[in-house]
C-alpha cells in the first residue's frame, strides 16, 4: 500500500492526532472529535475548502473566514506545528508494516463513511490490505463463549468462507477469534478491528502470515501503543457492525457487556441487518435481542441447501439500509429516484476518468453520450469542487486527481 498522505490527512492527523506529541504532554490537546467535525464543516463551507488550506494560508485568515477565537487559532497553529515529529511516528510505523489514512483519502474504507456518516473515525491505523474492507459478515459474541457457541461461530464462519464472505470481527477473546481464525485456517478473509495492540498484534507470526498472504486485515482507530481500555471497546462495536453487510451475534447477556451494548446501538440506527443465534442453548440475552428486533438465526440452516447469503437477504428487516451485497437484477433498469436525487456524484468519477487526458466540452460530450450543455454544467461543478483543473488558453479540461483516486472520487472527500 501507498503510505504517502494527501496535505488534506496531514491537516487532519496534525489537528486531531496525538501522533509527534511529547508523552508527558498535558498542554497541548488535539482537537476532539467533535471539534473536528465542526471545524470541517466550517471549512467545507468556505473558500479555504479543504484542511490543505491551513498550510497555504495564515492564521489570521482563518480567525477570519472561519470565525474562530484566538485561543482556537492559536492551539491549531501549534498543533500544525509539530510536522517533523509526527513524520518520525509514520515512518517507524511503516516501517512495522502499520499504515494510516483518514476520511480524506481513498484507502479510507468507504462503508464506514457510508453507514456512518460523521460518526466514522477520523483516521485509522492499519496493517493489510485495505480493500478487504468492504463488507461481508460481522460475527460477534461473548469472550467467554459455550462450547455450543463456540461450534456455531466455527460452522458459520466456515459457511461463510465457502460462499467467499468476508469475516468481520472485533478480534476479543471468544467468540471473535473463533470467527476470524477458522475463516483464515479455511482460506478465507478475514477484518479484525482492534481497540487496542496493533503494534503487538502484527508481531505473532501466523498474523503476519496471513496480512502477507493478502487474507487478513487489521484496523484500529486508536494508536498502536494504546493499551486496553474498556471505553475504547464499546467504541470500537459500531465499527465492526458498519464494516459488514450483515452481522450475527452468537451469544450475549442481556442489558450487560460490550456485545449486548453494541447490538442494541446496531438495532437503533438501523446499519446492518442483526441476526441473533436461537438454539435451545442460547444464553437469555440472545432472546432479549430477538425481542428488541433481532433476526433468529439457528443451526437449521446449516442443514439446508441454501446460500447463507440468500437466507440472510431472504429473512433480513426491510427497514435495515446498510446492506448492499445482494445481487442486482440486471434485467431492471427502474430504480426508486427521490425528487432531489443527485446525479453528480454517480458522473463525477466517470468524467475525472475521461479526463485524465485533457479534453474540452464537446469532446467530452461526445464520450460521454451528452449534450454539450450537460457536460458544461457538470464541469463548472467539478472545476468549483477542485476536481478537475481548466488549462489556461486552451479551453480544455484535466482531472486533478490519478487514475486511482479518480475511481472512488464519490467517496474519497469527505471530511464529516
Amino acid at each position: 500500500m501507498n503510505t504517502r498522505l494527501t496535505k488534506d490527512s496531514q491537516g487532519i492527523l496534525l489537528l486531531t492526532s496525538s501522533m509527534g506529541l511529547p508523552r508527558d504532554n498535558n498542554e497541548l490537546r488535539p482537537l476532539s472529535f467533535s471539534e473536528w467535525n465542526s471545524l470541517a464543516e466550517k471549512l467545507a463551507n468556505s473558500s479555504l475548502e479543504r484542511p490543505s488550506a491551513f498550510f497555504q494560508s495564515e492564521p489570521k485568515e482563518w480567525k477570519k473566514i472561519l470565525n474562530l477565537n484566538d485561543a482556537l487559532v492559536d492551539r491549531m497553529q501549534r498543533l500544525l506545528a509539530r510536522g517533523a515529529a509526527m513524520s518520525m511516528e509514520i515512518e517507524r510505523l511503516n516501517s512495522l508494516g502499520i499504515w494510516i489514512t483518514t476520511r480524506a483519502e481513498s484507502t479510507y474504507p468507504s462503508r464506514l463513511k457510508k453507514i456512518l456518516k460523521r460518526k466514522s473515525p477520523l483516521f485509522l491505523f492499519g496493517a493489510g490490505d485495505y480493500r478487504l474492507a468492504s463488507g461481508g459478515v460481522a460475527i460477534v459474541g461473548s469472550r467467554d463463549v459455550d462450547q455450543e457457541g463456540s461450534v456455531f461461530t466455527a460452522n458459520l464462519a466456515k459457511r461463510c468462507v465457502a460462499e467467499g464472505l468476508t469475516i468481520v470481527s472485533g478480534g476479543a477473546r471468544g467468540v471473535d477469534t473463533i470467527a476470524q481464525d477458522t475463516a483464515l485456517t479455511h482460506g478465507g478473509n478475514a477484518v479484525s478491528i482492534l481497540s487496542n495492540g496493533l503494534e503487538q498484534a502484527i508481531r505473532k507470526k501466523d498474523t503476519r502470515n496471513n496480512i502477507l498472504d493478502n487474507r487478513f486485515l487489521l484496523l484500529s482507530p486508536f494508536h498502536p501503543k494504546v493499551p486496553f481500555r474498556a471505553y475504547n471497546a464499546m467504541d470500537r462495536n459500531k465499527y465492526v457492525y458498519a464494516l459488514a453487510h450483515y452481522a450475527v451475534v452468537i451469544s450475549a447477556t442481556e442489558k450487560k457487556g460490550g456485545t449486548w451494548a453494541g447490538a442494541i446501538e446496531n438495532l437503533k440506527s438501523k446499519w446492518v441487518p442483526l441476526y441473533v443465534r436461537s438454539d435451545i442453548s442460547c444464553p437469555q440475552g440472545n432472546q432479549a435481542l430477538v425481542n428488541e428486533g433481532g433476526i433468529p438465526l439457528n443451526e437449521k440452516v446449516f442443514s439446508q441447501n441454501v446460500s447463507i447469503k440468500d437466507w440472510f437477504d431472504r429473512n433480513k428487516n426491510s427497514e435495515v439500509g446498510g446492506n448492499d451485497l445482494a445481487t442486482t437484477n440486471t434485467h431492471s433498469i427502474w430504480v426508486n429516484v427521490q425528487e432531489d436525487f443527485d446525479l453528480f456524484p454517480i458522473v463525477l468519477p466517470y468524467l475525472c476518468n475521461a479526463l485524465q487526458a485533457a479534453k474540452n466540452t464537446q469532446e467530452l460530450a461526445k464520450l460521454l453520450h451528452v449534450e454539450d450543455s450537460q457536460v458544461g454544467l457538470w464541469l463548472e461543478r467539478a472545476h468549483k469542487e477542485g476536481m478537475v483543473s481548466m488549462l489556461e488558453g486552451q479551453g480544455n479540461y484535466k482531472s486533478n486527481l490519478d487514475r486511482e483516486n479518480s475511481d472512488l472520487v464519490h467517496e474519497q472527500i469527505s471530511f464529516f
